[in-house]
């Protein structure tokens, strides 16, 4: 019996562990299938949910608000064959922890959840890119630790200090960011659509819409509400001034971003007016390019909607400017 006993010790001890995620598989717009790992990194005891898929180096993807990690599907086919994919959710987004009050809203935790998601997977700079709330996140990352971002790439996402600036002085920037302004001032019913993902976008696969309703039920009232701290945390309130504090900084007072970095932009953003991308050079000590789509031609989840266009732009700066192997 006591022979028995071992052996079976042994063999359990044998056995690989079985990892506690599971797979999530996507079908993108061509029909690929592409299998994703799930697992997830704390932050000071947050949770923050991965999700990778390819080998190489490592590429960053910061999701915005109303949107979620597989709102960048149709981009991982394409991504996977050079890079290390890493995906994650925003804190309150999805299966990530949801975190309450304005004092766990302010953006350095965020900047904190994206550098433990990275440390994770590398110990050296990474491509990084992102979207609406990640990239205003993805922003002020670049700016504290420009030795973790190799590359930058943004889409619809306005400087910080620009975001202030046109909120002061454009009557139009102001009007189509109501929605912030009415967070700000009525924290507890803000309005729900702008904080939480989507049911349903435009060039979605069947598999994303999945996801999307599937991540609305999780991320709830709870955490719609830590979102809107978020935006509570960082934003100003009335009256705008072009030197209002916001993300923890005052007036111009932001470090430069030191990477190379592209910023794509619609021209028919429904919440950005095209002018807050004035004067972009300002805050990057680095070569950059800054491409706007025509009228009638993109939207503020332009990879999602226009999957072929955004690649076929996306993969050749890669390409040029990125020369790992």
């Amino acid at each position: 019996m006591k022979f028995l006993q071992t052996l079976a010790m042994a063999a359990l001890i044998a056995a690989p562990l079985q990892s506690a995620f599971a797979t999530e598989e996507v079908t993108d717009f061509q029909g690929n299938k592409i299998v994703l790992e799930e697992g997830e990194v704390s932050n000071k005891g947050v949770k923050i949910h991965t999700y990778t898929v390819g080998k190489g180096p490592v590429l960053i993807i910061s999701h915005g608000n109303g949107d979620g990690w597989f709102g960048w599907t149709n981009q991982l086919h394409m991504l996977s064959q050079k890079y290390k994919v890493v995906l994650y959710d925003l804190r309150n987004f999805n299966k990530s922890d949801k975190v309450l009050g304005i004092e766990n809203g302010i953006d350095a935790n965020f900047e904190e959840d994206l550098l433990a998601v990275q440390n994770k997977f590398t110990d050296g700079p990474a491509v990084h890119m992102g979207n609406d709330q990640g990239g205003m996140v993805l922003w002020m990352y670049a700016m504290k630790h420009p030795e973790k971002v190799k590359l930058l790439i943004q889409t619809n996402t306005i400087h910080p200090r620009a975001f202030i600036r046109e909120l002061s002085l454009n009557a139009e920037q102001a009007k189509l960011s109501w929605y912030i302004q009415r967070m700000i001032e009525d924290g507890k019913n803000p309005p729900r659509p702008n904080v939480v993902p989507a049911a349903v976008r435009p060039g979605d696969t069947p598999s994303m819409t999945a996801l999307r309703q599937a991540a609305a039920q999780r991320t709830g009232d709870e955490g719609r509400q830590g979102t809107v701290d978020w935006y509570r945390a960082n934003f100003p309130g009335k009256p705008y001034t072009p030197g209002s504090r916001a993300f923890g900084s005052f007036g111009t007072e932001f470090p430069h971003v030191k990477a190379p970095t592209l910023v794509v932009a619609a021209l028919t953003d429904q919440a950005l007016c095209p002018c807050g991308y004035n004067d972009l050079g300002t805050w990057i000590d680095a070569e950059y390019q800054f491409v706007t789509w025509p009228d009638g031609v993109g939207s503020h989840f332009q990879h999602s909607q226009y999957p072929e266009r955004f690649n076929k732009l996306i993969g050749n700066w890669l390409a040029f400017n990125d020369t790992a192997k």
